[in-house]
């Protein structure tokens, strides 16, 4: 039981949101997902709660013991969701009805037990979207110049887009007789921008000399999009696949004219398993962690019963709010304040309110008599325009 010190606290990792930064987050979700509406985007809504060998069979980046975990009265262990792309990916294996293409959207709260720090709770919500059926880079590069169309809708404009592909992985497994777990070490190295590690590591695995420098250096360094065609001579045998799969997007997002927001970086990974191909990772100054990713994922819907290749993204709510510069916030609301307890006073106050109200104008209305001091006080709690009405007509404070 609750000791009387925390009975009105929250579990760690959790935040009560109070106005008006409540009502920012869910304007700012609402901005997005009616941008993506127009992509041809629909939306889709999964349960809070899947059972656990659902979110294990999605090879979900947050590994088991950071799940939330419960226990059903029939013993079933169920799991509060920690992204949204598996319980999207179960439903589009088992409900679907007709055939793909699906353009699909979201915005939900996702739940994670890790460490608490600036712009990481353990509860945070994203808003995000799934290209499913198509394959190629037209696809993939739908849905990156749709994360940069979402995040310019959302009022961010200095952003960098990282863009790597999961194919670097597959080319180190062509030159290096390398077994699972070492590949997993691999992988690590790659994630966590330790190249030097990397760099000994490919030695103790037999790769040396030029080939090693060569592979590492395209690991290294980041480059413009545009950069491709004449980098892609000098990569290695075995990254030339991901190099032709890159200038091909790199070539559509410069038709979309947005090609601009992206480095090319093929140390970009990320650390869900179930992701195949292109990859990317949003960042903004000043927030050392990325706010939003994604990639294409053609392997995880076979896990749900529908073999099916499909890319999207998420964007991390939280993390975009603290990246947004100040903005105006919304109108002001006006204060109509009654003058007097006159019934016809009161009637003639509502109707002014409906009217101001089917405007567009947010009203705060008080049908009771209050003292001047007392109305203009409220008004400044509010943040609030006051009118008094008195004798029939408007007196604007």
């Amino acid at each position: 039981m609750a000791n009387a010190e925390n009975s009105l606290m929250v579990p760690a990792g959790m935040r009560d949101l109070l106005p008006p930064e409540a009502g920012r987050k869910r304007r700012l979700v609402n901005t997005i997902l009616e941008r993506m509406a127009l992509w041809g985007y629909e939306e889709i809504s999964t349960p809070l709660l899947e059972y656990y060998h659902v979110l294990t069979r999605g090879e979900i980046g947050a590994g088991p013991d950071q799940l939330y975990k419960l226990i059903e009265r029939d013993g079933s262990i169920l799991a509060l969701r920690p992204e949204a792309t598996a319980s999207i990916a179960r439903v589009v294996g088992g409900q679907m009805a007709g055939e793909p293409p699906w353009r699909l959207m979201y915005g939900c709260d996702v739940f994670r037990y890790e460490e608490v720090q600036a712009g990481r709770q353990r509860q945070f919500t994203q808003v995000g979207a799934e290209l499913i059926g198509p394959d190629g880079p037209e696809a993939d590069s739908e849905v990156l110049a749709l994360a940069v169309e979402a995040l310019r809708a959302a009022g961010l404009a200095d952003f960098t887009i990282s863009l790597g592909h999961m194919g670097v992985l597959s080319g180190l497994l062509s030159v290096l007789p390398l077994e699972e777990q070492a590949m997993g070490e691999a992988r690590g190295l790659i994630l966590e921008k330790d190249f030097a590690g990397l760099h000994h590591f490919m030695e103790k695995a037999g790769l040396t000399g030029a080939k090693n420098d060569s592979l590492v250096e395209m690991l290294t360094r980041s480059f413009e999009p545009a950069e491709l065609e004449l980098l892609s001579d000098r990569a290695p045998d075995c990254l030339q696949p991901v190099f032709a799969e890159l200038r091909s997007i790199a070539a559509l997002l410069e038709a979309y004219g947005c090609s601009s927001c992206f480095r090319v970086d093929l140390s970009t990974l990320r650390r869900q398993a179930y992701y195949t191909g292109m990859v990317f990772e949003i960042y903004t100054p000043g927030i050392g962690y990325p706010i939003g990713g994604g990639g294409r994922y053609n392997r995880l819907l076979r896990r749900f019963g529908r073999d099916c290749p499909a890319t999207g993204f998420a964007l991390g709510v939280e993390r975009l709010l603290l990246s947004l510069p100040a903005g105006e916030e919304n109108e002001a609301p006006l204060l109509l304040a009654a003058g007097s307890e006159s019934e016809a006073e009161r009637r003639r106050l509502l109707e002014k309110a409906r009217e101001l109200r089917s405007q567009g104008c947010p009203v705060i209305l008080e049908l009771r008599p209050m003292e001047r001091e007392a109305a203009e006080r409220m008004a400044r709690e509010k943040g609030a325009k006051l009118i008094v009405w008195t004798g029939g007509g408007c007196d604007g404070a």
